[in-house]
């Protein structure tokens, strides 16, 4: 279970503390519990309240949105490649990324079209603003995150395109290792690339309520643009049963948020 701190307890705590994104499946969130779950690096968290502004804790951290991560007194951080190379450092064992230095190189870098700039969340967060921001109603924290990833209307009508092709990517390097008998994104062992793609699965094809339990308005904001016939058709099926394994084998089951 995440204990739950105050915003006042992780800034001035020692161990391994995050401010996260409560009650919702925001996806680099997501990732960074399983991550220190995996390597068993207790923590205890604040909650980011999700569209909301959370001056005091972006005040803190220089961040502007959740996951923020901070080690005992070093600096607080929030990119996705920053924890988890502060995970490896902190708990090398079992390592999220492999030894060899291309096999360590194609799993960052897949990762990066998952978690990075244009990846695959970024260009999914542009369509689900979408609706709200051109309803002219979106709340102020919607608008934030809107300016964040560079919204705007040609912005999010390429976003499909871009995580269509993500995604296909995606599957063909999957099918490369099952056709191998390699049931992993890269080699032989699970790496980090599995933990991303299952903590982001959800903005394209939902988990049932059970394993991914939010309030149904954040179900439906998820769901924008699930019904494009070309998002659909790149959802392979090999990607869900790759999401399912991995979730029941190595995720907290249901989620918390």
């Amino acid at each position: 279970m995440i204990e739950w701190r105050s915003l006042d307890e992780v800034i001035h705590g020692h161990g391994l503390r995050m401010v996260l994104v409560q009650g919702i499946a925001s996806p680099w969130g997501v990732a960074a519990k399983a991550i220190f779950d995996l390597k068993a690096v207790p923590y205890v968290a604040a909650p980011w309240a999700a569209g909301e502004t959370n001056e005091a804790a972006a005040r803190w951290s220089g961040a502007d949105s959740g996951p923020v991560v901070v080690w005992n007194d070093e600096a607080p951080i929030n990119r996705w490649l920053d924890i988890l190379m502060l995970a490896e450092r902190i708990a090398p064992t079992p390592a999220l990324l492999p030894a060899d230095p291309l096999a360590r190189a194609l799993t960052i870098g897949l990762s990066f079209e998952i978690c990075g700039e244009n990846g695959l969340g970024w260009n999914r967060r542009l369509q689900l603003f979408e609706p709200m921001i051109e309803s002219g109603q979106a709340p102020a924290g919607v608008l934030h995150m809107g300016r964040k990833y560079g919204y705007s209307t040609a912005a999010a009508a390429a976003a499909k395109g871009r995580v269509v092709a993500q995604l296909r990517a995606l599957t063909s390097q999957l099918k490369q290792q099952y056709a191998a008998g390699r049931h992993f994104f890269v080699g032989d062992a699970l790496s980090a690339l599995d933990v991303y793609f299952v903590s982001f699965m959800n903005l394209v094809a939902l988990q049932p309520e059970a394993e991914c339990p939010m309030v149904e308005m954040w179900r439906s904001v998820y769901r924008t643009g699930m019904d494009d016939p070309a998002l659909a058709a790149a959802v392979d099926p090999i990607l869900v049963e790759h999401r399912d394994r991995i979730f029941r084998s190595h995720f907290r089951n249901p989620m918390e948020f």
